[in-house]
């Protein structure tokens, strides 16, 4: 009887010395949702997580930065509170002393500064504005983009997390005679404007043609900035895919980058890595050549996707200094009989946007959206081409005129023969 009450009565002393590490590590401590706070968010939505800034540093150019001060909370964990009993009882409530001095002298506060676009919307995270406007200006032939807040060239985050950047669990039938080619250039090496998230547009889409769309991972080329030279587009265009279709093959190629004119000869030309727009013949990759390329191939339908424009006018494409604007033509009588098809951004005389609150083009974030579900409006488990282009067109020309006031019309380019087979993408209705 003796030896069992020493042990209750040791309990008995011990308990008031502990419960401040047991309690607390049994409730956790409720910290900021910083994953509420994403480009575009509101300055008072902010607040809602990270109370009052501490510091706020406007520009004289209708920015600010506003730092914010936070501790990052933890979860509760059972494994942690008998841990801290434990302690307790080994070192007779000395471990509670020692935890408790330790949480009065702690300083286990964050700073986080965000930098506010003139908009009063969120432009950057764990950045600061620039001093002055960042405005990007083709040093090497190119042409100044318009003046409008953009993220600072300092900037070492990637592009926003976006709701389309999580892909769909549910994959779709897998593809084992399918390839892909996918392209994205935000950075150019002559110091041409940037192409914003156009990197990130092709890193994602590649996460949908292996997770959504079923292609097998070895069959899914990726090329991003510097990777993506004319030399690339060149090799992986007219050699490697060739190399390895067959008959039944079904290709999907995705540029996202700037485009430009060639106004002597009306010709477009997607710019590589390395391109200069002004001299296009021998840094550009020409559009024809693309189709022509594409045509040849041994596959039984191409599907071709351009995140660019061609006009010159702004957004991502880009024209040789001292030349003006002008209106191309996508459509080329290439795809008037041929198995190629071709979603393009925008009409040949309009502008591809970015969607800077989504962190990708315009027409991107509207086709992953789509991919997504949103596309299959008879709910059918299947999302075609056509059905994929009758949601997006609507929902670009709406963002673009409201958000930018600018027309942008999504083109889909075929022949009478693919519009009537239709060109599937996604199949989730077998194994």
């Amino acid at each position: 009887m003796t030896r069992l009450i020493q042990p209750i009565l040791l309990v008995c002393v011990l308990l008031p010395l502990t419960g401040c590490s047991v309690v607390m590590a049994l409730h956790g401590k409720k910290g900021p949702n910083l994953q509420a706070i994403h480009v575009g968010s509101k300055e008072e939505e902010v607040q809602a997580q990270l109370g009052t800034p501490v510091e706020s540093h406007p520009t004289d150019w209708g920015a600010k930065t506003n730092v914010y001060q936070y501790e990052p909370g933890y979860e509760s964990s059972v494994g942690r509170a008998f841990g801290n009993l434990l302690s307790d009882a080994y070192t007779l409530g000395g471990y509670e002393l020692f935890w408790l001095f330790g949480l009065l002298t702690q300083d286990d506060k964050r700073r986080l500064p965000i930098y506010y676009g003139s908009d009063g919307r969120v432009a950057g995270i764990n950045e600061t504005a620039p001093e002055t406007p960042p405005i990007a200006v083709a040093e090497s032939g190119g042409q100044p983009a318009s003046p409008q807040p953009r993220k600072s060239e300092e900037r070492q985050t990637s592009a926003p997390v976006s709701d389309v950047d999580t892909v769909p669990r549910e994959a779709g039938r897998q593809r084992q005679n399918a390839y892909a080619v996918v392209i994205g250039i935000e950075q150019y090496r002559d110091k041409l404007p940037k192409a914003d998230f156009a990197d990130h547009d092709a890193q994602i889409m590649g996460e949908y043609l292996t997770k959504v769309l079923g292609y097998q991972e070895e069959n899914v080329v990726v090329r991003l900035n510097e990777r993506a030279a004319r030399t690339d587009l060149e090799k992986y265009f007219e050699h490697w895919l060739p190399n390895r279709l067959e008959k039944e093959s079904t290709v999907f190629v995705y540029y996202s980058g700037h485009g430009a004119p060639n106004p002597k000869t009306g010709e477009a030309y997607l710019v590589p890595y390395d391109g200069d727009p002004t001299f296009l013949e021998s840094t550009g990759y020409p559009l024809r050549r693309l189709y022509e390329k594409m045509a040849k191939l041994p596959a039984k339908e191409v599907v071709v996707v351009l995140d660019s424009c061609f006009s010159g006018a702004g957004g991502r494409s880009v024209i040789a200094k001292g030349m003006r604007p002008v209106g191309l033509s996508v459509e080329s009588p290439i795809l008037a009989s041929g198995k190629t098809v071709v979603l393009a951004a925008s009409a040949g005389d309009q502008v591809s946007s970015t969607y800077d609150q989504k962190g990708h083009g315009l027409l991107t974030y509207f086709f992953l959206k789509g991919l997504q579900g949103d596309a299959d409006q008879n709910k059918d488990n299947r999302i075609d081409l056509g059905e994929l282009y009758g949601y997006l067109t609507p929902q670009v020309e709406r963002v673009a005129r409201r958000e930018f006031n600018n027309e942008q019309t999504p083109q889909l380019l075929e022949s009478p023969d693919m519009r009537t087979r239709g060109v599937r993408l996604v199949d989730r209705t077998g194994p």
